[in-house]
C-alpha cells in the first residue's frame, strides 16, 4: 500500500552479457531508492517473452551482444511491451548507433563510460516519461558527427 510519501518502484530488467556489469547495476539498483532490479539477461533473445511476462518500466540493454540484435529486440519491445522504456547502457557511443536505437523505440542512450550516477539520472529521466541522453551521448547526437 502506498502511503502517499513513497512513490512506486522504477522498475529494471537489465540485458547485458557482461555477468559483472549486470551484477553491478543490480547492486546498484537495490541501493538507490526508487528502483527495484526485475533481474538480468545476459542476450536479447528472451527479452520479449520476459518483459511480457515481468512487465519491467524500464529495460536497461546494451548493444554488443551475442545472439538476436538488440536493435531487433528494442523494435519489437516498442511494439509489444509500450509500456516498458528502453534505455540503451552500451561502450559503443556513435551517432549512427544513437540515431538507430531511437528510430527503433529508445528513450535514452547512456555510456557505460558516463559513469553510474549519470545512469540513475537517466532512468529517473526515462521514469518521468522524458527522453534522456549521457553526456557522452548528447556531445555526439548535438554535435552532428
Amino acid at each position: 500500500m502506498n502511503n502517499g510519501n513513497q512513490q512506486p518502484a522504477v522498475t529494471v530488467l537489465v540485458v547485458d552479457d557482461n555477468l559483472d556489469v549486470a551484477d553491478a547495476l543490480r547492486t546498484r539498483l537495490s541501493r538507490t531508492g526508487g528502483f527495484a532490479c526485475l533481474g538480468a539477461l545476459p542476450s536479447a533473445d528472451d527479452l520479449i517473452a520476459h518483459a511480457e511476462r515481468v512487465c519491467p518500466m524500464i529495460v536497461l540493454l546494451d548493444i554488443d551482444m551475442p545472439g538476436k540484435s538488440p536493435f531487433d529486440a528494442l523494435a519489437e519491445l516498442a511494439e509489444r511491451c509500450p509500456a516498458s522504456r528502453a534505455v540503451m547502457f552500451t561502450g559503443h557511443v556513435r551517432r549512427e548507433l544513437i540515431e538507430k536505437a531511437l528510430d527503433n523505440g529508445a528513450w535514452g542512450y547512456v555510456s557505460k563510460n558516463d559513469g553510474e550516477d549519470e545512469l540513475i539520472s537517466a532512468l529517473m529521466k526515462v521514469a518521468a516519461g522524458e527522453f534522456a541522453l549521457g553526456p557522452e551521448a548528447r556531445r555526439l547526437y548535438d554535435s552532428g558527427i
